[in-house]
C-alpha cells in the first residue's frame, strides 16, 4: 500500500507541473501570475508545503524581494478554480497576510553582501516564523537567483525532493512584480 500511495502522489505532482506551462499562457500578461503558479506548486496535489515564501535577489539592482508567499491555513479555498477566476484569486492574494508580509520584504542582495545562501535562508525562515524550514535556490534569467523557504509537514522522499527546485524553477518563467 505504502508503494501505490507514493506512486499516487507522484502522479499529482506531475499532472500539477505539466500544466503549468499551459496554464501560464494562458494568463500571459496577468501581473500576479507568480502567485498563481507558487500557490499551485505549494498546494497538496503537488510538493504540499505548509508555508513557503519566494524571493528574487537581484545583483543589479542589489535588492532581495519577496515576490509570493504561501500559508495553507490562508490558501484560496477553491483550489480548482484558481485558474478561472483570476479577480477573485487575485484579491484574495492581496488579502494574505501571509503573502503580504513577503512581499513587503525587501534587503540588500544576497550575491552582493558578504553573507551566504544558509544564512539568508535562516534570517528569513526566523522573520516569517518558521521553526523547522528547508530551502533551495537556483539560476534566473537576467542574473536574477530564486530562493524559497519552506516548511512541509511531512518528510521528504529523495524523489520529491529532487523535483522541488526543478519544480520551482518554472517561476523562473513568471514576470516579477
Amino acid at each position: 500500500m505504502e508503494h501505490y500511495e507514493l506512486l499516487q502522489k507522484q502522479n499529482k505532482m506531475l499532472k500539477c507541473l505539466s500544466a503549468l506551462p499551459r496554464h501560464i499562457v494562458q494568463l500571459q500578461g496577468v501581473e500576479n501570475l507568480t502567485e498563481f503558479v507558487f500557490h499551485d506548486l505549494c498546494n497538496t496535489d503537488c510538493f504540499n508545503f505548509d508555508r513557503a515564501a519566494f524571493f528574487v535577489d537581484n545583483p543589479d539592482f542589489d535588492c532581495t524581494k519577496g515576490v509570493a508567499g504561501f500559508n495553507r491555513e490562508q490558501a484560496f479555498q477553491e483550489k480548482d478554480t484558481v485558474w478561472c477566476d483570476v479577480p477573485s484569486f487575485t484579491h484574495h492574494m492581496q488579502q494574505a497576510p501571509f503573502n503580504k508580509k513577503v512581499r513587503s520584504t525587501m534587503l540588500c542582495s544576497l550575491k552582493k553582501s558578504n553573507r551566504n545562501e544558509q544564512e539568508l535562508a535562516s534570517d528569513l525562515a526566523h522573520d516569517l516564523g518558521f521553526s523547522n524550514y528547508a530551502y533551495c535556490t537556483w539560476d534566473m534569467r537576467h542574473h536574477n537567483h530564486g530562493l524559497v523557504v519552506y516548511e512541509r509537514g511531512e518528510k521528504c522522499d529523495v524523489a520529491t525532493q529532487e523535483l522541488i527546485v526543478d519544480g520551482l524553477s518554472i517561476l523562473s518563467f513568471c514576470p516579477i512584480f
